[in-house]
């Protein structure tokens, strides 16, 4: 059964190509992870928000990309929240698909 996770939030405006830059390397970070079905969709209505989407083809796939946090992952996700998300609000949501 596939796991879905989201994640969403809106970025500050004057730091869009900072974060263009930024996700970028967290797209090359996770396939050289072997995390192939990772998407970044961009509000049509809010060209700031912004929502990450994975999918895990099952509870053990997603439980592994949560406890194999790098160094370097660390970094990025710290830099995306403190210098570039809008009030350092970030929304998270876990879904599981149904039969």
């Amino acid at each position: 059964m596939n796991i879905l996770f989201e994640i969403k939030y809106k970025i500050i405006e004057d730091k869009r190509d900072e974060y263009l830059e930024l996700i970028s390397r967290f797209k090359s970070h996770y396939i050289n992870q072997g995390i192939t079905d990772y998407k970044i969709y961009q509000d049509e209505k809010n060209p700031l928000e912004f929502t990450e989407i994975f999918i895990f083809e099952d509870e053990n796939a997603f439980e592994k990309f949560e406890e194999d946090s790098s160094d370097e992952i660390n970094e990025m996700l710290t830099t995306l929240v403190r210098d570039m998300v809008l009030d350092q609000k970030i929304k998270y949501r876990t879904k599981k698909e149904i039969n």
